[in-house]
């Protein structure tokens, strides 16, 4: 019975991020879904790091290993615990500012690394953190 709720409400409250993934999904050249940690997680070679869409969990073959990845996947579920709560509002709140803000924030001009710290103060990742337990 949970399972239908849940494809209920991806269905139709989490509707514009599951026909995104959806999609993403047939261009993005992805692995079968690996369904863990109450979520589908979906392997794919673009060059998109890691990102959420719902129910959906994007990452990026060659960088597993390359980060915490216990800490990246509960950050990951945190995306998906907002895309719960907010619906149809998680793609202008989260995600755009997300992308954007990742993008502006990607690199520091005078030591040529990435601004993380930066990245996860946004309130939106910072609640990210939050919703799926990673301490930072």
């Amino acid at each position: 019975m949970k399972r239908i709720l849940v494809w209920f409400l991806a269905f139709t409250w989490e509707l514009p991020q599951t026909l995104s993934a959806l999609v993403l999904m047939l261009f993005l050249k992805t692995t079968p879904l690996d369904h863990k940690k109450r979520i589908r997680r979906a392997h794919t070679n673009s060059y998109l790091t890691c990102f959420s869409l719902g129910e959906f969990i994007f990452f990026r073959w060659n960088d597993i290993g390359a980060w915490d990845w216990e800490e990246t996947q509960m950050h990951e579920l945190g995306h998906s615990v907002q895309s719960r709560i907010l619906g149809p509002l998680y793609l202008p709140l989260v995600a755009l500012p997300s992308i954007i803000w990742n993008a502006m924030s990607r690199m520091d001009n005078r030591t040529g690394r990435w601004m993380a710290a930066n990245y996860y103060r946004t309130p939106w990742e910072h609640f990210a953190d939050v919703l799926g337990k990673v301490a930072r």
